[in-house]
């Protein structure tokens, strides 16, 4: 009893050391048990992936090749020591000979699709940005023939991961290396899942290349305000809300969006769509000697959809407009309908405190309040004035000019999980 009532004692007249040691204990319990739940997580993995390396292949066939463009600048050069614990290893132990070209700057990527040949797929290693720009690249570099188009495995090694989190979900450190490690087995896997693609041009630009996106294009206050969020770091976690309390009295922020949309409604396939899509992959000399497939064509044939080519036009004001695909949409296992590009049109109008609270909502995935939501294929966006605004395309930044989006539905083969191409 002398003991412990000397130690209660020392404590008490102590305390703020030991408060400090104990919570520093208490980081050190958690940072082991993290390390010994990741090595063992690793463990499992690397099994997995060697049963892979182990299989034969006939003399007159070569290893499987991938090239990985890998972004070393992404989540605050991060990415490259992660690629190297968790993902490097498992596509070695399958036998797969990786190529890695390291991106040097802003839009390096695109110019590295240039440079890509005699490989069986590519892996993307990086956040949004670097998947939009490869996305881009691949789609130039065919002339959105999707039959010419490589295989694309995503690794959520970036600060934004929009895409890939849907597929490979995490919310702690253990589960993040979860995720890099099931991302990288679907590429050794070669679990193909075929995904809708945006394609985004400028109006009145005839000089200026499309962009492709693969998740959204954002416009409005939270767009703005997410933009901000990296320079509320002080805050640390808590970046994330201060960047709503602190900019929703700003006008900087785009308060009031004004558009004229011109939309044509979705459609699963007809004669208008399939006429519109051969015409645009008709081959060049080579492809004379190829006999044509008559099947596709004799089923949209038959197909007719008054509705296809009819524009629809609606006048918009808002705080708040996303366009996205339903790569995006979180339940995964839900049986997604036809592909189509999903608008949301948020409140007219939007008060500090209403600001605040959908922000708050935004941030945990939780749905905000919409005014109406639009479901097209095809779509116009002519905004009135907006002097320094700016779009979101896949968390990249894009002056807000009047633009046209295109959706190519299931035309990019993305490495998924087996779960969710057997949902």
């Amino acid at each position: 009893m002398l003991v412990v009532a000397k130690t209660v004692r020392t404590l008490r007249n102590n305390w703020k050391k030991s408060v400090f040691f104990t919570v520093l204990g208490g980081y050190g319990v958690i940072y082991i048990k993290n390390y010994v739940e990741t090595q063992e997580l690793m463990r499992q993995y690397c099994q997995k992936a060697a049963v892979y390396g182990k299989e034969s292949i006939p003399t007159n066939l070569s290893p499987r090749h991938v090239t990985v463009i890998l972004n070393p600048s992404a989540n605050k050069r991060k990415a490259a020591v992660e690629f190297e614990k968790y993902c490097a290893p498992l596509l070695h132990l399958a036998g797969i000979s990786v190529d890695i070209k390291k991106t040097e700057s802003e839009g390096h990527a695109k110019t590295l699709i240039d440079s890509i040949i005699g490989t069986d797929a590519i892996v993307v290693a990086g956040g949004d940005g670097t998947l939009l720009e490869v996305v881009t690249g691949l789609f130039r570099k065919t002339n959105e023939n999707s039959e010419n188009l490589l295989p694309l495995g995503v690794l959520p090694l970036g600060k934004n991961n929009s895409v890939a989190k849907v597929y490979f979900p995490w919310h702690n450190k253990v589960e993040r290396v979860k995720a890099l490690a099931e991302a990288t087995m679907a590429v050794i896997e070669e679990t193909i899942k075929p995904m809708d693609i945006m394609k985004i041009e400028i109006l009145d630009e005839n000089n200026t290349k499309p962009v492709y996106a693969v998740g959204q294009l954002k416009w409005g206050a939270y767009r703005d305000a997410e933009a901000k969020k990296d320079s509320y770091w002080y805050f640390g976690p808590m970046k994330n809300y201060a960047t709503y309390i602190f900019n929703g009295l700003k006008s900087s922020i785009s308060w009031d969006c004004k558009a004229t949309i011109d939309y044509s409604a979705p459609c699963e396939g007809c004669a208008h769509c399939y006429k519109k899509k051969t015409a645009k992959q008709s081959g060049g000399w080579f492809s004379r000697f190829i006999k044509e497939d008559n099947t596709e064509k004799i089923k949209y044939s038959s197909i007719h959809n008054p509705e296809c080519d009819i524009l629809h036009e609606k006048k918009i004001t808002t705080s708040d407009l996303t366009l996205f695909t339903t790569n995006i949409l979180p339940n995964i296992k839900e049986e997604k309908d036809i592909s189509k590009i999903i608008v949301e049109i948020g409140p007219e109008h939007v008060d500090y405190f209403d600001f605040i609270k959908n922000g708050i909502r935004k941030e945990k995935g939780e749905k905000m309040e919409l005014q109406e939501i639009i479901e097209a294929k095809m779509l116009e966006l002519n905004p009135e004035s907006n002097k320094n605004a700016m779009f979101s395309i896949d968390n990249e930044s894009y002056e807000v000019k009047p633009i046209k989006v295109t959706l190519l539905p299931k035309t990019l083969k993305m490495f998924c999980r087996k779960d969710v191409i057997n949902a």
